[in-house]
């Protein structure tokens, strides 16, 4: 199955890990990049974003877009997003608005929507995620199927 991972970026390396552990399993995982290519310059993205926090401008917005392109690309082309939702910032299973952004895509697709761990009911959005039916595997990437 080929599978894209949707976190938030904070959790880069548990995405890598995952991603490897999916592919041991016999999956194609693709997953949303830390450094990309971009207008012709590398470009690291947490720390990027980072900086949005003291100077949001048209450089950014443009970055954004285009990383947000990119990781739609690849859900249109899987059969399978898997939600790394996990604890953040003292949030439960956080999920935040990209990848709520990019759950409510897939599902808009057709795709299988996958859950790491159980819906945060403290969400605001917790009930819009519900009925995306979405597949939780409490931890168990065996169940991705």
């Amino acid at each position: 199955m080929k599978i894209t991972i949707c976190n938030s970026t904070k959790f880069h390396t548990l995405a890598s890990k995952t991603k490897e552990e999916l592919e041991k399993l016999g999956h194609e995982a693709m997953m949303h990049p830390l450094e990309c290519e971009f207008r012709g310059k590398r470009t690291h993205v947490i720390e990027q974003y980072n900086a949005r926090q003291t100077q949001w401008n048209e450089e950014l917005a443009n970055l954004k877009e285009f990383f947000m392109r990119e990781h739609f690309d690849k859900i249109k082309v899987s059969d399978a997003v898997l939600i790394l939702n996990v604890d953040k910032d003292g949030k439960k299973n956080y999920i935040g608005g990209n990848t709520f952004l990019e759950m409510g895509f897939a599902f808009g697709l057709g795709k299988k929507v996958f859950m790491l761990n159980p819906v945060n009911e403290e969400l605001p959005y917790a009930e819009e995620i519900k009925g995306m039916r979405p597949i939780i595997i409490n931890g168990d990437l065996s169940k991705v199927r």
